[in-house]
């Protein structure tokens, strides 16, 4: 784990106060590598629970995009446009450089909490043997959309 790269993500986190401009489109969850204290890479997941996934995902890259906090804004619609290993509900990317490095928080919008939410109480509790082996594993996979971070947290807790 990088903890400059972690403090560079709470300090872009705190510096556009997106969690909170986000939590008016619905329930903001900090999950992934942040939250896990197992940062690897400049990114930072985030989960936003609504009733209304469409709608919200849309009127919140209307609304951070008005703001103009970061460089580049992405949208997709997995619903419309199904891919594998994506659910098939709305994701916002924002991308800003930051303390020298290429962040991207990745914001998904879905109706309930995702199963991945279930892991930040069991990540909590690994030990540093755990830790160091999903770090090992993430540094050494070719593409994280090939195997994800999600993947490996599984891998990992299962052995």
């Amino acid at each position: 784990m990088d903890n400059g790269l972690r403090q560079s993500a709470q300090r872009l986190l705190d510096s556009t106060n997106i969690t909170k401009i986000l939590s008016q489109f619905g329930e903001v969850y900090i999950i992934g590598s942040f939250a896990f204290d197992l940062m690897t890479e400049p990114d930072i997941d985030l989960v936003v629970i609504t009733d209304k996934p469409k709608i919200m995902s849309e009127e919140a890259l209307s609304t951070v995009s008005k703001m103009h906090l970061f460089q580049k804004l992405e949208y997709g619609d997995f619903e419309k446009f199904p891919k594998e290993n994506r659910p098939p509900f709305y994701i916002l990317n924002m991308k800003t450089p930051f303390d020298g490095q290429a962040f991207e928080i990745e914001t998904w919008f879905l109706p309930e909490i995702d199963k991945q939410l279930e892991f930040v109480e069991m990540m909590k509790n690994i030990t540093e043997e755990q830790k160091q082996e999903i770090i090992r594993l993430k540094l050494n996979r070719r593409s994280k959309h090939k195997l994800s971070s999600f993947e490996i947290y599984k891998q990992v807790l299962r052995a």
